[in-house]
């Protein structure tokens, strides 16, 4: 298994489902003008971002990611994830997805993109 951001990062959001300091370690992980790129909307900032985010832990009751990154030529994270889930309401979810991250000079997400491979269900 590799040590990457990305790593740290889907790591973190299994966590973050019901721990606020993961949560807060998460957006640690991102530089402040990153673009994410999650579902049909974009969102910017380190603010809008960590909106995103509370809103979407807040649908979860647990949650566990499995993942194999690699490290493409031009330097971007490759994470290919899947993922179960129990969400807040009882319902058990499935999803799987390929995150694209691209870093900064300081090693933070810079970018992130994701592609559904299965649509959250």
């Amino acid at each position: 298994m590799t040590d990457t951001v990305i790593d740290r990062y889907i790591g973190l959001s299994d966590r973050a489902v019901h721990d606020a300091s993961a949560l807060e370690e998460l957006l640690d992980l991102f530089a402040p003008d990153t673009i994410v790129r999650i579902g049909p909307e974009s969102v910017r900032g380190r603010e809008a971002i960590a909106a995103f985010y509370r809103t979407h832990f807040a649908a979860f009751a647990e949650s566990r990611h499995y993942w194999n990154t690699t490290v493409l030529e031009d330097g971007t994270l490759r994470a290919d994830w899947a993922a179960a889930s129990r969400m807040a309401d009882g319902r058990l979810m499935t999803v799987a997805g390929v995150e694209h991250a691209q870093l900064d000079g300081d090693g933070l997400i810079a970018d992130l993109r994701n592609d559904f491979t299965r649509l959250p269900g």
